[in-house]
C-alpha cells in the first residue's frame, strides 16, 4: 500500500480557528493490527491507527548516531559506511561511540516543552486498553479502509506537537519483530565493540581489590550474577524504547512524570561525575608513582593528593569541547592503551603465580567487606545510557540480544580474569589500583602507568559531557552558545566549575579511600540506573502478564535492597574501617 493512501499530508491542511484536542477514534484491536509499532519507520502503513510523523526540524535525542544511516546510499553495505576504507574502520567506530556519548545527557528540548501530564493521561486512556507510543507529532487519524478521515472536522488534526498514543499489544514488547525496523549501518561486530568500550575502562583496575573485599569464590559468582541481571535490565530498557520512543530520561517523564525524569538525570549526573572523580584519583596515583620511579624516591616535595591538580591543565581545555566527534582519534588511542594495560596485567599475574605461587591471605569469602564488592561490580558494568543508541545504530537490530549476551560474557570473562588472577597473585597486599602492585623498577611498568593515565585523561571529557549537558539544559534550555557569546562563556564557566568540583571531591577522598568511594557511587547512582529504572519503566510500559510483572518487581526489589544494603555498609566502612588498608613501600626497591 503506498504512502499516498495512508498518510494525510498535514502541511496542506488548514487548522480550525480554535485548536481542539484530537477526538478519540475507535480503534478496535484485531489480528491485522498486531505488532504494528515494533520497530516501525516514521511513516506507518498500518490500518486503524493514529499516524505519527515527527515535525520538521524535530530531533530524536539519543539516536543522533543513526540519523545519517537513514539517509545513506541505497547500495551501502550493512556494517560499513559507503566509500569507507578498512583502515578507517576503528576510527569510524570510535566516532560512533563519541557521537552516542554526546547525547547521553539528553536535552529538555521540543519533546517536553509545552507538555503537561494531562496530555500523557489522555494518551494512555485512548484506545481499548492498549499501550501507548508517545512522540512529538502532528496527528492524523486513519480509518480501517486506509482512507484519511475528513481533515476538516475539528479536532482531527492538531498543529502543535504533543505526546499522543498509538495502540499496540502485549506481544509488541519484543525485540524480535516481523516488521521492518529503522536500521542503521553498524554491523553486529562493530556494535559489540561499542558495547565493550562502554563497559571496559578503569573499573577493571579496581576489581582485584574488590575481589579482596568480597573473597575469591564469592566475587566470581557475584560478578556473573551482576552481569546477568544487568543484561536482563538492558534488554528490558530496549523493549521499553519500542513503545516509548524517547531517550532514557524522557522515558521516565512520559511514564511517571517530571519527578522520574529528574531522578534519572540526577543519577546520570552523579554517576558520571563520580567516574571523573575516580579517574582523577587514579591519574594522580599513577603520576606520583611515575615521579617516584624516575627520581628513585628522591623527590618528595609534592604530596600524592596534590598531583590531582596536574591533569587539570589538560582537562580544562578538553572539557570545553562541544563536538565529541573531535575526540574520536584520542578515544581510539585510549582503547589501545587500556588493552595494553590489561594484557600486561594478565602476563605479570600469571608469571607471578608461576614463580611465587598464591599471594598471602587469600579468602574465598570475606564476611566483613563483601558488600563493597557489589558496588564496585555495578560501577564496572554501568553503561546503560549507550544501550539504546547502539541498538538503533545496528543494521540488524534484531540481533542485539545475542550481541549483548556475547559481549557481556566476554566482558565478564575479562573482569573475572583480571580480578581473580591479580588477587591470587598479590593476595591481601593488592592495592586499590592494581597497577601499584607492579614492580617499580621495570620500564614496562612505567610505560603502562603512563599509557593508562593518558587513556583516562582522554576519557574524562566524554565522562563529564552528560553531566555538563544536564546542567546546561537546566539553566539555558535551547539557548545556543553559537548564537550568543555570553551564553557560550557562561557554559564554559559551568564546565570548568564541574571539573573543578570533581577535582575538589577527589582531593578530599584521596587514594586510601578510593575503593570505598567507587562502591558508594556504584550503590547510589549506578544501581538505580542499571536495575531500578529499567524495571519501573518496563513494568508500566510493557508488563501485562504475571510473569513479566514478577520479573520487573523482582528486579526492582533486588535493586532497592542491594542499594540500601551496600550504601549502609559502604558508609560504615568509611567511618569505621574493619582493617587498615595495606600500603606497599614502593621506595624499598631503590634502597636495596
Amino acid at each position: 500500500m503506498s504512502d499516498e493512501k495512508t498518510h494525510t499530508d498535514t502541511s496542506k491542511l488548514v487548522p480550525p480557528p480554535a485548536i481542539a484536542q484530537p477526538t478519540q477514534a475507535h480503534l478496535s484491536p484485531s489480528p491485522s493490527l498486531d505488532r504494528s509499532l515494533t520497530f516501525q519507520p516514521e511513516q506507518s502503513q498500518q490500518r486503524g491507527r493514529t499516524f505519527l510523523s515527527r515535525p520538521h526540524g524535530g530531533s530524536n535525542p539519543g539516536s543522533r548516531a543513526t540519523s545519517r544511516s537513514r539517509t545513506s546510499r541505497p547500495n551501502s553495505r550493512p556494517g560499513s559506511r559507503p566509500g569507507s576504507r578498512p583502515v578507517s574502520w576503528l576510527v569510524s567506530a570510535n566516532s560512533d561511540y563519541t557521537s552516542m556519548y554526546e547525547n547521553y545527557g539528553g536535552s529538555r528540548s521540543r519533546r517536553t516543552s509545552g507538555i503537561d501530564e494531562s496530555d500523557i493521561v489522555s494518551a494512555m486512556e485512548n484506545g481499548a486498553g492498549g499501550k501507548m507510543s508517545r512522540s512529538p507529532s502532528h496527528v492524523t487519524t486513519v480509518d480501517e479502509k486506509n482512507r484519511p478521515l475528513d481533515s476538516t472536522r475539528p479536532g482531527i488534526v492538531s498543529q502543535r506537537p504533543s505526546y499522543t498514543g498509538t495502540l499496540i499489544h502485549e506481544d509488541e514488547c519484543s525485540i524480535d519483530s516481523s516488521d521492518e525496523p529503522p536500521r542503521g549501518n553498524v554491523s553486529a561486530l562493530r556494535a559489540s565493540l561499542l558495547l565493550g568500550k562502554a563497559f571496559v575502562g578503569t573499573g577493571v583496575l579496581f576489581l582485584p581489590n574488590a575481589f579482596k573485599n568480597g573473597g575469591l569464590l564469592f566475587s566470581c559468582i557475584t560478578l556473573a550474577v551482576v552481569a546477568f541481571i544487568c543484561c536482563v535490565a538492558f534488554l528490558l530498557l530496549v523493549k521499553v524504547r519500542l513503545i516509548v520512543r524517547e531517550n532514557f530520561q524522557d522515558m521516565g517523564f512520559v511514564l511517571y512524570g517530571k519527578w522520574m525524569r529528574l531522578s534519572v538525570l540526577w543519577a546520570v549526573a552523579l554517576s558520571q561525575m563520580g567516574f571523573v572523580c575516580a579517574y582523577l584519583i587514579f591519574v594522580s596515583q599513577n603520576l606520583f608513582a611515575v615521579v617516584q620511579t624516575f627520581t628513585k624516591c628522591q623527590f618528595t616535595g609534592i604530596q600524592e593528593k596534590f598531583y590531582i591538580l596536574i591533569p587539570l591543565v589538560v582537562l580544562i581545555p578538553l572539557v570545553l569541547i562541544r563536538r565529541m566527534a573531535i575526540l574520536s582519534l584520542p578515544s581510539m588511542l585510549a582503547n589501545v592503551f587500556i588493552i595494553i594495560g590489561i594484557v600486561y596485567l594478565w602476563y605479570f599475574s600469571i608469571d607471578s603465580l608461576a614463580h611465587h605461587g598464591m599471594g598471602p591471605e587469600i579468602k574465598l569469602f570475606n564476611s566483613e567487606n563483601f558488600a563493597l564488592f557489589l558496588g564496585t561490580a555495578v560501577f564496572s558494568y554501568e553503561g546503560i545510557g549507550l544501550i539504546i543508541p547502539i541498538t538503533e545504530s545496528m543494521a540488524e537490530p534484531e540481533k542485539f540480544p545475542r550481541v549483548l549476551a556475547i559481549t557481556m560474557t566476554i566482558v565478564t570473562a575479562i573482569f573475572a580474569s583480571v580480578g581473580a588472577l591479580c588477587y591470587s597473585a598479590f593476595g591481601s597486599n593488592v592495592q586499590t589500583i592494581v597497577l601499584m602492585n607492579l614492580p617499580v623498577t621495570g620500564g614496562m611498568t612505567i610505560t603502562v602507568e603512563l599509557l593508562y593515565s593518558c587513556a583516562i585523561i582522554l576519557s574524562v571529557p566524554l565522562m563529564l559531557s552528560p553531566a555538563s549537558k544536564i546542567v546546561e539544559n537546566a539553566w539555558w534550555g535551547e539557548k545556543s552558545g553559537g548564537r550568543s557569546f555570553k551564553v557560550k562563556m557562561q557554559k564554559n564557566a559551568v564546565r570548568t566549575l564541574l571539573i573543578l568540583i570533581c577535582a575538589f571531591v577527589a582531593f578530599g577522598v584521596g587514594g586510601p579511600s578510593l575503593d570505598i568511594f567507587v562502591s558508594l557511587i556504584g550503590s547510589v547512582a549506578c544501581m538505580p540506573l542499571c536495575f531500578i529504572f529499567p524495571a519501573l519503566f518496563h513494568y508500566k510500559a510493557c508488563a501485562k502478564t504475571w510473569k513479566a510483572k514478577a520479573i520487573d518487581i523482582a528486579l526492582g526489589v533486588i535493586g532497592v535492597v542491594a542499594m540500601i544494603f551496600t550504601l549502609y555498609i559502604t558508609i560504615h566502612s568509611w567511618v569505621d574501617p574493619a582493617e587498615p588498608h595495606p600500603e606497599l613501600d614502593r621506595c624499598a626497591a631503590f634502597t636495596q
